[in-house]
């Protein structure tokens, strides 16, 4: 997808922030509104926003462990909208999965203060960086979507990833994305490649036994 702006990440972050927080209720501080735990989560939704592909695999397996038929007709949907063409936005495999700084994008929400950054920290480093939205920030993603309906797209497919992620931590999410032997085997710093075409076969045949 061409047009890459801070600001244009900065939406789809908020977007998933807001769809996989869970609420936060604090006594002290009215203006909190959710709470999203886990910088490695953070990326392991980022990658499947980025790439619909490897989210159309996930709603497959999902499929046939469940049998949710909703999913398997999201994974055709993606494709007959061209998406894995018209929205991937590539990203590069490091040691701990798919990763890309988001500094620029996080800065913008945190000045807006629709984003406070948080964590649990030791004596030596931070063993967990957290993300609470404020009631302005998940009020933000509404009046988006009302002023331009054309982010409700970052709205329904934040809340199809935060189905599929239920709450999985940032680990296991990335050990179910490095199941896909063609994000496994990406050379370290290296992009991580498209796989529409296998999973095009796998939805077809589904849908031949469906």
């Amino acid at each position: 997808m061409s047009g890459r702006s801070p600001h244009r990440d900065a939406m789809r972050i908020l977007f998933i922030l807001t769809a996989g927080g869970v609420p936060l209720s604090d006594p002290d501080d009215a203006t909190v509104a959710k709470i999203f735990r886990g910088e490695a989560r953070l990326h392991a939704f980022d990658f499947w926003m980025r790439n619909p592909d490897y989210l159309a695999s996930e709603l497959l397996d999902s499929f046939e462990t469940t049998g949710n038929a909703g999913h398997r007709l999201a994974a055709e949907a993606i494709f007959e909208s061209d998406e894995p063409d018209l929205r991937r936005i590539p990203m590069i495999r490091y040691l701990f999965g798919a990763y890309e700084r988001l500094d620029d994008a996080l800065s913008l929400l945190r000045s807006r203060d629709l984003v406070r950054i948080t964590g649990t920290k030791g004596k030596i480093k931070v063993h967990e960086t957290d993300f609470v939205l404020t009631v302005q920030g998940v009020g933000v993603c509404s009046t988006a979507v009302s002023q331009e309906p054309v982010l409700g797209w970052y709205a329904d497919r934040a809340a199809l990833v935060a189905d599929i992620a239920g709450t999985r931590g940032g680990g296991a999410l990335k050990e179910k994305q490095y199941e896909q032997a063609t994000y496994a085997e990406t050379q370290l710093g290296g992009i991580i490649p498209p796989i529409g075409p296998q999973v095009q076969k796998r939805l077809a045949q589904l849908k031949q036994t469906a």
